[in-house]
């Protein structure tokens, strides 16, 4: 069985990514965030039993500030240092590009060409709340074309976030209904995440190209975890559903497991406690990445 976990950001603090922003991110869950480095991905994978990592950075200069740090607002992650990253690990780690849409359209649209033409990386992210526009601004619709020219999934933060400067409204993965109606080849992939978690799930299980990411509940338990899942089954969504850790460093709810993949192995119990339906195995190991793997084409 093929593994992939679809949600893992590398950085360098304070060079890349300022300390306050890292502060702000990780108060809520009990951390300040570290810098992270490909091999840092690769030793986390490793401990969790996982074949590939997608790693991202991200530039979000045009919009990070805080009013204690006026002259500190470089959230900047090149997408080069990106790529120098994953071919130190060509057998561990996939990229994603990651742009500002809005920070200058014909050059970001270039640059996503670019590094996945040239350098293999196998999606588009866009921050969207973080980069101040909504989900369906019709000003980023020419990069979602971008992706259906080129044939790969655009990855879109939705739901909640620490960071105070993103606006919270900008998140609701509603918002993809109007994206999906519209490009109905465009292959989505959603962070699925407290606030909105069931409109997450009714959007993608009325949208066939739409995916989820699931790390949001890697820092919580198996009863969490459990009843999404049961959810997505109910809604015959469920082979749309990714692995993701993000790292498995954001602390959410007390866990009595070392590692995510545990926390997915242990849906099942909760199950046999409830005397309701299982997670087959097919099921599991298509959520734990076989779909993945046939989503960004990785050819495992």
């Amino acid at each position: 069985m093929v593994t992939v976990d679809c949600h893992h950001y590398i950085g360098l603090t304070p060079s890349q990514v300022p300390k306050w922003w890292m502060e702000e991110m990780y108060l809520p869950y009990g951390g300040t965030g570290v810098s992270r480095y490909g091999q840092d991905i690769v030793d986390m994978i490793d401990d969790a039993g996982i074949d590939i990592a997608i790693v991202q950075g991200g530039d979000i200069r045009r919009t990070t500030s805080h009013p204690d740090h006026p002259g500190d607002h470089g959230v900047y992650i090149p997408n080069e240092w990106i790529a120098q990253e994953v071919a130190k690990h060509p057998d561990r780690l996939r990229g994603q590009v990651a742009v500002d849409p809005l920070r200058d359209p014909q050059d970001a649209l270039a640059e996503t060409e670019y590094f996945i033409k040239e350098h293999g990386f196998v999606a588009l992210a866009l921050k969207t709340a973080y980069h101040d526009h909504a989900i369906n601004d019709r000003r980023v619709y020419p990069f979602y074309e971008k992706c259906i020219e080129l044939d790969v999934p655009v990855d879109l933060f939705t739901g909640w976030t620490p960071i105070i400067n993103a606006p919270l409204k900008y998140s609701n993965p509603i918002l993809l209904d109007d994206v999906g109606r519209e490009l109905r080849d465009l292959k989505v992939v959603f962070y699925l995440a407290f606030p909105w978690v069931d409109e997450g799930i009714a959007v993608a299980a009325r949208h066939p190209n739409f995916y989820m990411d699931l790390a949001w509940f890697g820092g919580g338990s198996a009863e969490q975890l459990y009843d999404v899942l049961l959810k997505l089954k109910d809604f015959g969504a469920i082979d749309r559903a990714l692995y993701g850790s993000d790292g498995n460093d954001k602390i959410r709810i007390g866990k009595n497991v070392a590692t995510v993949p545990e926390l997915y192995r242990a849906v099942n119990e909760v199950a046999a406690r409830r005397g309701t339906a299982e997670i087959s195995d097919d099921e599991m190991e298509a959520i734990m990445g076989g779909t993945a793997n046939r989503l960004y084409k990785l050819g495992l």
